[in-house]
């Protein structure tokens, strides 16, 4: 027999919450963050219904004991009854009709909210709820967490109280845009005869999800400056100006979003007639006169002039934002020196670093252990002159760059041992060929060609410079490690730089693994298997001993198992890729 569901709120409420699940963790994929959300729903019974369950919680595995949600239905009804709803009644009979409903829904979420916090605090996480939505005997509240180490990576905005209210009343980043339009989704979901039932394009794709954040989230800056902003169209209108060339020139520049009175502008020439933002090959044409060093002055109706912010400016106020137009059909939001959102070709993301500063130095010692931490950082500071050259280019580091200098002179150029300095890598970097350099960042060769056989790591799918710094560093008995910045713009390390991993979190995953149960066993599973690498002979033998548990386990007649490929300890591993 199947497995019954003993928390019943509808017949389809498991494949609905995977369903949503999939959902959020696709979209923070696809936005270039980690996708360890979790979904789950947690069900308040009517007032008018006699169900013995008063919470239901979806999944009912216990991972959200329903000791979370004591008292959930009395907070529900002392917060409706001090509804700011109460006393305001509406000019038309739908909506005092609709008011009973709205308050109801209202206060669900906002209980729900409440009871989260000290599991939030406790568990470090930050959870999301959606509208409540009635269905059956239910009034049912989506929830998304989001692991706090999130915000850690892609800062929000601060805090900033306006009144009762968010100054804005804008979301305070590109991730929380994104996560309530997906928590919008579900709701919206909810209110189908049957949600749950067919899954199959029920909800928007990702990419759809996230050009909708997106605009959503450009309403941030407008409303920041100016609290009339009704506007919903600045992405696709940067998104314009910046696929636009001028002369067949590409137009970089910058655009400062702020009101046209502010005391930080320091404006350079002002119009008499401002521009407005709706003429795009005209705004187009500014944004070339601003190439130079100044910036458009512009709020989310018009350009009043040309300048720039006073250096007694505080980013913290969140009155100005920054549009920094890069390259062709590719700009980027900031509020001071915090990057908000990136967009290339009309895709937005989030911005991403390249690499992970702390796991490049600690890959840059190990495989050259005589070279020292300033020697790393010397090399970080190289590879982010060249991640913002418009060329390709590539630097080789070997401990014998001295020996490999002479031996392909003839395929090069040798120079006296100096320093590569930042000033001189550009110089020298737009010069076709290989810049070699030994572990303490002194340069012995620029222009060489590079020789190596081919091997299985060389591929076709990309370019010559690529595939000749994959052969020149896994050539037999060779320690070198290759930085190539390809003319599409792509950053590749060979070999592969490998992030840290906590050693705390992969503990604790393990933990929960060897714990579980044919239930509940999956997130800990998929979160150790993708991160087998850093996994150790001891925990690889007490992994293994609970696949053969759970393997073994009594199966249900319909369930679907998929097994999980035994641990094994890579050779490469040891302990310095674990951080505390």
């Amino acid at each position: 027999m199947s497995r019954g569901i003993y928390l019943f709120m509808w017949g389809y409420q498991v494949s609905f919450r995977i369903a949503c699940q999939r959902l959020i963790r696709d979209v923070l994929k696809e936005l270039g963050a980690e996708g360890n959300a979790k979904v789950f729903l947690v069900g308040a019974r009517a007032p008018e219904n006699e169900n013995k369950n008063e919470v239901c919680i979806e999944p009912e595995d216990g991972k959200w004991s329903l000791s979370i949600f004591s008292g959930l239905l009395d907070s529900i009804e002392t917060i409706y009854n001090t509804h700011h709803l109460q006393n305001i009644a509406y000019g038309d009979e739908a909506s005092n009709r609709d008011k009973p409903k709205w308050m109801r829904q209202d206060s669900t979420r906002s209980a729900v909210e409440d009871a989260l916090k000290d599991y939030d605090e406790a568990n470090g996480v930050i959870s999301f709820c959606g509208v409540a939505q009635r269905l059956g005997g239910y009034y049912i509240t989506p929830v998304i967490q989001i692991p706090k180490s999130t915000f850690l990576k892609f800062p929000a905005l601060a805090n900033k109280p306006k009144g009762n209210r968010q100054q804005g009343f804008g979301y305070r980043s590109f991730i929380h845009a994104a996560i309530f339009t997906v928590l919008n989704e579900i709701s919206e979901e909810l209110q189908s005869p049957k949600p749950g039932r067919f899954t199959y394009k029920a909800m928007r794709i990702p990419e759809e999800i996230i050009r909708i954040a997106a605009k959503d989230f450009l309403r941030t800056p407008g409303l920041s400056i100016d609290e009339r902003y009704y506007e919903d169209g600045l992405f696709e209108q940067l998104n314009l100006v910046s696929s636009l060339m001028y002369e067949q020139m590409k137009g970089i520049g910058r655009l400062i979003l702020i009101h046209p009175e502010n005391a930080a502008i320091d404006y350079l020439i002002q119009f008499i007639q401002p521009v407005s933002l709706r003429e795009p090959r005209w705004v187009r044409k500014i944004l070339q006169m601003a190439a130079s060093g100044s910036a458009i002055i512009a709020d989310w109706q018009y350009i009043y002039g040309l300048g720039d912010l006073k250096t007694t400016h505080d980013p913290s106020e969140q009155d100005a934002f920054t549009i920094n137009f890069l390259d062709h059909y590719y700009w980027e939001l900031c509020c001071g020196e915090q990057v908000l959102l990136r967009s290339k070709y009309g895709v937005p993301k989030l911005p991403q670093e390249y690499f992970d500063q702390q796991s490049f130095i600690a890959n840059y010692i190990r495989l050259f252990p005589l070279s020292s931490v300033e020697d790393s950082l010397h090399l970080w500071n190289l590879l982010q002159v060249q991640i913002k050259q418009e060329y390709g280019s590539m630097i080789v580091v070997t401990e014998d760059a001295a020996i490999e200098a002479k031996r392909l002179s003839k395929q090069g150029t040798s120079i006296v041992a100096t320093r590569l300095t930042e000033t001189l890598l550009e110089s020298i970097s737009s010069i076709d060929g290989t810049i070699l350099l030994d572990p303490y960042g002194v340069c012995h060769a620029f222009g060489v060609i590079l020789d190596g056989e081919v091997n299985d790591k060389c591929t076709p799918s990309r370019g010559s410079r690529y595939n000749s710094g994959v052969r020149y560093v896994y050539s037999e008995g060779r320690c070198a490690l290759a930085i190539v910045a390809s003319d599409d713009k792509t950053i590749d390390i060979i070999p592969e730089i490998r992030r840290l991993v906590s050693r705390s979190l992969l503990e604790r995953y393990v933990k929960t693994f060897i714990a579980s149960t044919i239930e509940n066993f999956h997130d800990s599973r998929n979160w150790l298997d993708k991160h087998r690498f850093y996994i150790n002979a001891e925990q690889c033998e007490q992994l293994n001993s609970t696949i053969d548990r759970l393997d073994n386990s009594p199966q249900e007649v319909g369930r679907i198992y998929f097994g999980t490929d035994k641990f094994e300890v890579h050779p490469d591993f040891n302990e310095s890729y674990l951080i505390d």
